[in-house]
């Protein structure tokens, strides 16, 4: 069995971009005008189209884990005209910054802290 978050979106050609600029490294795998699938690092994301969608904070979070640092991706999505929707906060986990979709749904990118070797 294999994951696969869904992401309800009103504007398949444009989830398309905002996903591919999110996420440089992800491939299409199908797309149609109401479903597209973008491998991520040998995962899925889907895509499906919806009417109207409703991101109210409620249900199922999207997260991802980078690979550089949180101000090497925030210069990346910058250039690609995605705006945080704040500045990078630290966590227990390491820090975390937050940019939402078209259609509103909140995205949580975090960098692990790497534990100190002794």
């Amino acid at each position: 069995m294999k994951l696969m978050p869904l992401v309800y979106v009103t504007d398949m050609e444009r989830a398309i971009r905002f996903y591919s600029s999110l996420l440089p490294a992800s491939t299409v795998v199908t797309t149609s005008p109401y479903w597209t699938e973008l491998n991520v690092g040998g995962a899925s994301l889907a895509l499906h189209l919806a009417e109207m969608v409703n991101h109210d904070g409620d249900g199922v979070a999207l997260s991802f884990d980078a690979a550089i640092t949180l101000e090497q991706v925030v210069a990346l999505l910058s250039e690609a005209g995605i705006e945080p929707s704040g500045e990078i906060c630290a966590q227990p986990f390491g820090r975390s910054v937050t940019v939402s979709d078209p259609d509103g749904l909140v995205i949580q990118i975090n960098e692990h802290s790497v534990p100190p070797t002794s």
